[in-house]
């Protein structure tokens, strides 16, 4: 009988403790910004002939000789890669449809890893002449990228307990212990390592040769394009200016209050 009444007791208890029992949820971001330590440049070596084997022997020979120019500028092999191929035959002579192609579109897409940003436009110079049809994103990186989330998370959390802690106190309460823990994910592609991509942020080019524009004009694709030679004839230290990239955190922390 004792033991039931005890039970009961410890029943009426928890269920007391669990009424009075309140919290406050609080949400804050943090960000920081760092100086990119990398910049990844796709390539485009773009080919058109009425032959396929012909239009894809010329890009055979143009690559070849954007790839070898890596040596030549100290660029490692592991930072040079071929990451697409896209071979197209085109319906279309004089805007009109036709039963068979009229040429073939070739094009091949290279990733080069610069660490070094005063490399860019020399081997940019060198690939141009060596043929190159246009250089579609030039992507400034930082390479550590991981190591800066923690430290925005970081500061997130601690922004979080402040805030938690300063509204607790506004109201005559105190902060207890964290009772839950969400963490909004961040896609901060443009800090990522080599080789991932994202779809916002970041600066872009598209840089074509004047040879490749009658080329390429024929394209139904709407292209920006704009001179290397022209942007050549700046000052150098205008040309190359990565500024900085955010990497930010956001949590929100539900913490126990009592009085």
């Amino acid at each position: 009988m004792r033991l039931l009444c005890a039970l009961i007791c410890m029943l009426c208890s928890a269920v007391l403790f669990a009424e009075e029992r309140t919290s406050i949820k609080v949400s804050a971001m943090s960000e920081i910004k760092v100086q990119p330590d990398e910049v990844v440049l796709q390539l485009a070596v773009h080919t058109r002939d009425k032959q396929l084997l012909t239009a894809k022997r010329d890009n055979d020979k143009i690559a070849a000789a954007v790839l070898a120019l890596a040596p030549t500028h100290s660029i490692p092999a592991v930072d040079v890669m071929v990451t697409d191929l896209e071979a197209s035959p085109d319906y279309t002579e004089y805007g009109r449809s036709q039963p068979n192609p009229s040429a073939y579109d070739f094009t091949r897409r290279i990733e080069v890893r610069l660490t070094d940003f005063k490399k860019i436009e020399p081997f940019l110079t060198d690939a141009f002449d060596a043929g190159l049809s246009s250089v579609n994103q030039l992507q400034f990186r930082v390479s550590n990228q991981r190591q800066h989330q923690f430290e925005a998370r970081k500061q997130a959390v601690t922004f979080a307990k402040e805030k938690a802690s300063h509204l607790t106190d506004l109201t005559g309460m105190k902060l207890g212990a964290p009772l839950h823990i969400e963490e909004d994910v961040e896609h901060n592609w443009h800090a990522g390592g080599y080789g991932g991509f994202g779809g916002f942020g970041g600066r872009t080019s598209s840089l074509v040769p004047p040879k490749t524009l009658n080329k390429l004009a024929s394209s139904q694709e709407k292209r920006k394009f704009v001179s290397f030679q022209q942007l050549k004839e700046q000052e150098p230290d205008t040309l190359i200016a990565p500024g900085q990239i955010i990497i930010t955190a956001r949590v929100t922390i539900e913490f126990e209050m009592t009085k």
